[in-house]
This record gives C-alpha cells, sequence and structure tokens, in this order.
C-alpha cells in the first residue's frame, strides 16, 4: 500500500511537472509569435495557458496585450468579465472601466472607475490608475478631475503633480498647470525640466502673461532665491530681454559680482541670435576692468557679435567695419600673446579681405600669427588664408609654398586645414588651365571622404568630366572662375558670356548663366538676373539647374517686395522639382512670406 501511495504521488508530481513545462513552452512560442507581429497566434496561445491558470498575472497580462494589439475589445472584455468573479481587484476593475469605454457602454466605465477607487485599501495609487486609464481613451478632462480628487483626499502632492502637469499641458490648461509645475520645481529645483513644461504651456499670449505674473510674484516673495532668478530670467529671455538681463546681474550680484551669470547670459544671447542685449551684456562685463576673470572672453565675445549683428546686413558701411576691427585691436593690445588674440588676428584678417578688399593688412595679420604661433591649428588656418589672398595677387608661385607648408608641418596639428590645402593647390592648377593635373589633384582630394571639402573636390571632378570635350570652354569658365575669386566681377561676366558662345549647349555653358545671374543678384540688378534665367529656361526647358533658377528669380521679386511673385516662383519650384535640394528653402521661405502677411 505505501509503493501504491509513492507512485500516485511521484505520478501526479511528473504529470504536474510536464504540464508545467508544457504551458512555458506554449509561452515561449507565444512570445516569439508577438515580437514578430503574428498577434492572432500569440492571443491565441496567450488564452489558452491563462485559461490552465487563470490566477498568473503575468499570463493574464498577456492576453489583455495581445487582445488590445488586435483591436479585439469586446472579446477581450468576456474575458475580464469572467476573471472578475475569480478576483475584483482594482486593477481588474479599472482595466473593465477601459473596455466597457472602448465598447461604447460609457456608464458601466463610469461605473468600474468609481468602483475601482472606492475599493478597500484606498490608496493613492488607485487614483492615479484610473486617471492614466482614462487618460489611455482620450479622456484628458475626466482623468484630471480623478487627479484632482485623489490630490485633495490623500493631500500629497508630489506624486499626483507629476501625473495631472502633461495633462493640464494637453488640454492647455495653463494657470493650473503652471502652479502645478511651480509647486514641483519648489520642492525639487530641476530647473531644466521646470523650462520645459513652461515651454508646452507657452503657447498663447495669455499663458505668458500668466507666467510672467506668477514668476514675478515667486521671485518678490523668495528674495535672492537663485532658482527662481534662473528659472525667471530664462523665461524673461523669449519676452523681455532688458528685463531678463536685470534679473541674470542681480544674479551676478549675488553669487560674487565677477561677472560670471552676465557673461553666460551674453554667450547665451549671442547663441540664440539676440545680439543687441548680448552686446549690452559683454560691455558689462568688460567695464569691470581687464583684472576680470571674464574680461577677455566678453571682449573678443562683443567683437564676435558685433560682426554677427552687421551680418545680416550685407552692406556694410566702412566704419563699421573699422569699428569692429578696432575692437579686435584691442583684444591684441591687451593679451598680444594669447591665443584668443591669434583669433582676433585672423578676423581682423576676413574683415579686412571682405569688406574693405585691403589685402596689406590681411596678410599682415596673418604673418604675425604664423610667425607667433608656428604649432597651433589655428596658424594653419592662417597659411591657407594667406595662400588664398596670394592666389587673388595671382602669385601661385608663393601662395603653393603656404599650401605646401601647411601639408608637410600640419597633419598632426590641423588635419582638415591639410585637406584643404591639398584642395587648393589643385585649385592652383585648375585656375592657370592645366586642367589635367587639376583633376588628378582634385581626385587625391575627394578620396579622403572624411574630409569638409571632399564634396568640393567631388564636385570639381564632375565638372570637368562632364565638360571634358569642350576644352577651350573649361579652360575659359575656370578663368572666369579665377576672375570671380579675386572679386573682378566685370571680366568674370564676360568670360562666363565667352563660355555661353563656344560652348553652346553644355553643362559650362548652362553653369555660365547660372554664376552670371548670382554675380548680378549680388549686385541687386534683379531685372538681368529674371532675363537671364528666364531666357534659360525657356530655351532649355529641362535644363538641370530649373530648381536653382527658380529659386534665384523668386529670390529675386522677394528682394524687390514683390511676394506675390516670389511665392509664385517658389511655389513652381515645389511642384516642378519634388526632388531638388532647394525645396526646403522654398517651403521656408514661403512659410515666412505668409507668417509676416498675416
Amino acid at each position: 500500500m505505501k509503493y501504491l501511495i509513492y507512485i500516485v504521488v511521484l505520478a501526479a508530481f511528473l504529470t504536474s511537472a510536464f504540464a508545467q513545462n508544457s504551458l512555458e513552452q506554449k509561452y515561449k512560442l507565444a512570445e516569439a509569435y508577438e515580437k514578430t507581429g503574428d498577434f492572432e497566434n500569440a492571443s491565441r496561445l496567450y488564452y489558452e495557458i491563462y485559461k490552465v491558470t487563470p490566477k498568473n498575472k503575468i499570463y493574464l497580462n498577456a492576453v489583455v496585450r495581445s487582445y488590445k494589439a488586435l483591436h479585439q475589445y469586446s472579446n477581450l472584455l468576456s474575458i475580464i468579465q469572467e476573471h472578475l468573479i475569480i478576483e475584483k481587484t482594482p486593477d481588474i476593475v479599472i482595466l473593465s472601466g477601459e473596455l466597457y469605454w472602448r465598447t461604447g457602454n460609457t456608464d458601466a466605465a463610469n461605473k468600474a472607475w468609481q468602483e475601482a477607487l472606492e475599493l478597500p485599501p484606498k490608496n493613492p495609487e488607485t487614483y492615479i490608475d484610473v486617471a492614466e486609464s482614462q487618460s489611455s481613451v482620450m479622456l484628458f478632462a475626466r482623468a484630471i478631475s480623478t487627479l484632482e480628487k485623489g490630490q485633495r483626499e490623500f493631500m500629497e502632492s508630489f506624486s499626483f503633480s507629476e501625473k495631472l502637469i502633461p495633462l493640464y499641458i494637453a488640454t492647455g490648461e495653463y494657470v493650473k498647470g503652471v502652479d502645478e509645475i511651480l509647486e514641483v520645481f519648489e520642492s525639487d529645483k530641476n530647473l531644466q525640466i521646470a523650462q520645459g513644461r513652461l515651454s508646452a504651456l507657452m503657447t498663447g499670449k495669455d499663458a505668458k502673461i500668466y507666467i510672467n505674473k506668477e514668476l514675478d510674484k515667486k521671485v518678490s516673495r523668495y528674495d535672492n532665491d537663485q532658482f527662481y532668478l534662473r528659472l525667471y530670467g530664462w523665461f524673461l529671455k523669449t519676452i523681455d530681454p532688458e528685463k531678463a538681463l536685470e534679473i541674470y546681474k542681480k544674479l551676478d550680484d549675488i553669487t560674487g559680482g565677477i561677472g560670471t551669470e552676465i557673461a553666460r547670459f551674453a554667450n547665451d544671447s549671442k547663441q540664440d541670435g539676440q545680439y543687441d542685449i548680448a552686446l549690452k551684456a559683454y560691455d558689462m562685463v568688460i567695464a569691470k576692468g581687464k583684472n576680470n576673470p571674464h574680461f577677455l572672453t566678453c571682449l573678443y565675445g562683443f567683437a564676435r557679435t558685433l560682426e554677427y549683428k552687421t551680418q545680416e546686413n550685407p552692406i556694410l558701411s566702412k566704419e563699421m567695419v573699422e569699428n569692429i576691427i578696432s575692437r579686435y585691436k584691442q583684444i591684441i593690445k591687451e593679451y598680444s600673446y594669447d591665443l584668443t588674440a591669434a583669433d582676433a588676428r585672423m578676423r581682423i584678417a576676413q574683415l579686412s579681405l571682405d569688406y574693405l578688399n585691403d589685402k596689406e593688412t590681411a596678410k599682415e595679420e596673418l604673418q604675425t600669427i604664423i610667425k607667433q604661433f608656428p604649432q597651433q591649428p589655428i596658424t594653419a588656418s592662417s597659411l591657407n588664408l594667406l595662400g588664398s589672398v596670394l592666389m587673388m595677387e595671382n602669385n601661385m608661385e608663393d601662395a603653393g609654398k603656404a599650401f605646401s607648408q601647411v601639408i608637410s608641418k600640419y597633419q598632426r596639428y590641423a588635419p582638415q586645414e591639410v585637406d584643404r590645402a591639398s584642395y587648393f593647390l589643385a585649385q592652383i592648377q585648375y585656375f592657370i588651365g592645366n586642367i589635367d593635373s587639376a583633376f588628378t589633384l582634385f581626385t587625391n582630394v575627394s578620396s579622403n571622404t572624411g574630409s569638409d571639402i571632399a564634396n568640393d573636390a567631388l564636385n570639381k571632378i564632375i565638372l570637368i568630366d562632364q565638360n571634358k570635350q569642350f576644352t577651350q570652354g573649361l579652360k575659359l569658365f575656370a578663368e572666369a572662375e579665377y576672375k570671380e575669386w579675386q572679386k573682378d566681377t566685370i571680366e568674370a561676366l564676360n568670360l562666363y558670356k565667352s563660355v555661353t558662345e563656344t560652348s553652346s549647349g553644355s553643362d559650362i555653358a548652362e553653369q555660365s548663366i547660372i554664376r552670371q545671374a548670382k554675380i548680378y543678384f549680388g549686385k541687386s540688378d534683379y531685372i538681368q538676373v529674371r532675363k537671364l534665367l528666364l531666357d534659360l529656361i525657356e530655351k532649355t526647358p529641362d535644363t538641370i539647374y530649373g530648381d536653382i533658377s527658380h529659386l534665384l528669380i523668386g529670390d529675386s521679386y522677394f528682394n524687390e517686395k514683390n511676394t506675390e511673385d516670389a511665392i509664385k516662383y517658389y511655389t513652381r519650384l515645389i511642384v516642378k522639382y519634388p526632388r531638388s535640394i532647394y525645396l526646403q528653402e522654398a517651403r521656408d521661405k514661403i512659410r515666412k512670406i505668409r507668417s509676416k502677411n498675416s
């Protein structure tokens, strides 16, 4: 008898083990189906496993997950209704509420959610779970109401606030949203999260007015609180930069008064394109004297910002350029052996070239950098710029020496400048008409696909290869480019016209028309721009330069404040050339025009 009992127990154990092993295998197979997106087979297997062990939450969750993926809410509701007979826990009742709502029985849904809230023991998590269920079916107002009720009942602010804030943002409830955000901010002092949340609410004028009022109250109430000052200063940058600067000045006084906060504000404003307030902030720090630790960086920042500001107006007066240069000279005077002085000299050289056509000053500044800082990356940049100036002066021999020096000495310090020097050496051969040699050198540069200049080299290779049968036209085109390089636009125009005459029907003939149009555009001769480009489009309707032609015509009308015709040509570009690289630019310009006109 004893042995018989032992055999029965063993058999039962083995049967149970076998059954358990079979369930696990089925579950793994169902998981595999689910991972591949086969929810039909996954849901079938999950349900079979669940029916064997209905109290196993893992299996029940798998059934819920797979049925939801198939949007089989009615079938899932039937399963959950049966499960509620086995166990009635808040999470199951909440799920039934969601399923009732999805299947159209709103009264039953509301009853289920309310029942879940009343099930013992009462706790905050149930309110949060009910609100999340309501949010999942887009009942944001109902979810807010549930959370606010829980917040009142349990007097527990933080966990409810974390859930309420996204809902307030989603529904545009900026008053309640701001109040909750600031309440959480008072607890955790997480500036980045508070900024992100307030940004999401700053969609309308009224919201901004309310945020401004509340932050002003907080700063007044918590005098000298660094966290609130930082949050308020950040907010004011978007609506009142002058007042924002005053906040950062106060913050700086609290934290030591050496200009750190003001300098940071100036740098951020410069990055955001708020140049006027950035200049004012830099000036505040500069006024503290050269013994201030931020004096040099702010002096350089001021000059650079002034330069950025003037770049918004392509036609600069000589006085304005000289004003910028004088700022850079002040840096050089105070810090002649600092690398920032080298940067300042480089900026003077570039400004002298771009705006004053003063090659001698440019060369002097560049040669000083090369002499003072022989092992620095900026020296390689200076040699390349010096070589470019020498090329402008038709001194190809000395230009080649400068580029060769970069290649031989700065491979370690400035590899990108080495690539640029190699490109310039190829340019020399191209400009003097040695097209075959230029092609070989451009090919070498383009092989280094990781360099920034490789794409420029590739464009030159394509130009030469596509037009190699037009030997004379190609040499004329290269000569025209060289004249453009030298800023001799009159001679460049004449040479580009010669290309169109000698190489009619070629790619370089069409490119020459585009180059002429761009030169005329730079001279603000918009009538000539349109005459050239409209003639190109009419005579060669399938030209590959149709998109850039439409863009330039649109730009010419825009600069004449004829926005109607500008939009017409931008739109034609979008319609006729859906794969154009200028597509997004055209869309942005249309959007900009319409936003200004609205």
